[in-house]
């Protein structure tokens, strides 16, 4: 009778430590959205602008999410030449849900040292909507999606 008990009680307590163990391993450890700053290294990357014209980037991207705020900075490379690029997007209104954050640009600001200083957008303009889909790689590494049209692994700092 106590050996059935003692077992009993044995078997409980295995199972709730590991049903703890690995809930808390979700929860806490299994994170699907950076919660560090994380850069995106840009390599020859080509893309189309807001006018339609190809660019070539080539520099970086960082998502600093709980500030609100994206940084780029690199060359811009176009039929006109190459010219730096540097400004941060702030965002506003942000939600996050599961792998996906979504945001409106609430200000871009432009270095003074930015060689474009033109409308092109650089992800988004002044009240735009930016959605950023999150799919882990592994820790601290993201498969990262912006506005279904950009896509980047992003390393956490």
């Amino acid at each position: 009778m106590y050996l059935r008990t003692f077992f009993s009680i044995l078997i409980s307590i295995v199972v709730l430590t590991f049903a703890g163990y690995f809930l808390s391993v979700k929860f806490f450890f299994d994170k699907t959205i950076p919660e560090a700053p994380c850069s995106m290294e840009i390599v020859n990357g080509d893309f189309i602008n807001d006018q339609y014209k190809n660019y070539q980037f080539n520099g970086a991207v960082t998502l600093w999410l709980k500030n609100n705020i994206i940084t780029a900075f690199g060359v811009y490379n176009t039929t006109n030449g190459m010219k730096k690029l540097s400004r941060s997007l702030l965002l506003d209104h942000i939600k996050k849900s599961d792998e996906v954050v979504t945001a409106n640009v609430k200000s871009v600001k432009i270095s003074s040292s930015d060689q474009i200083h033109n409308a092109d957008n650089f992800f988004g303009g002044e009240g735009e909507q930016l959605t950023l889909h999150f799919q882990k790689i592994k820790n601290g590494e993201y498969l990262v999606m912006i506005n279904n049209n950009w896509v980047a692994v992003c390393k956490e700092h």
